[in-house]
């Protein structure tokens, strides 16, 4: 199993601020928190799906993550694209762990944890 190094951070754009979580190991993999609740969570996932790579927990629908672009994904080939699909959404399942055990902390603290790993 591969380790994966998240970070948290807040990031305000045109006046609103966007929950993001960087992975640096993999930096073509960024994504951003969106806040549902388990009435809204089917809806959101339908429209969310249709405009990226999406990632969440069947039993707690209280968010998703949403893909939100990263580094570049340097040379993309018809070759690679399966390669890059999967890692990422390896990458991606990996995320959603890791924001489910560390939310609470992160949100409270409302700071960077620096260095964390997620199998």
């Amino acid at each position: 199993m591969k380790n994966y190094d998240f970070h948290y951070s807040v990031k305000e754009v045109d006046g609103k601020q966007f929950e993001l979580i960087q992975c640096t190991t993999w930096p073509r993999l960024n994504v951003q928190v969106i806040d549902t609740t388990a009435e809204r969570f089917e809806e959101d996932l339908k429209v969310l799906q249709k405009r990226s790579l999406c990632g969440y927990s069947p039993h707690d629908k209280t968010f998703i993550l949403k893909h939100a672009g990263g580094e570049g994904n340097g040379e993309l080939k018809q070759s690679n694209l399966d390669e890059i699909y999967e890692g990422m959404v390896e990458i991606m399942n990996a995320a959603v762990k890791w924001w489910m055990y560390n939310r609470t902390k992160l949100r409270s603290a409302n700071a960077d944890l620096g260095n964390n790993c997620a199998k």
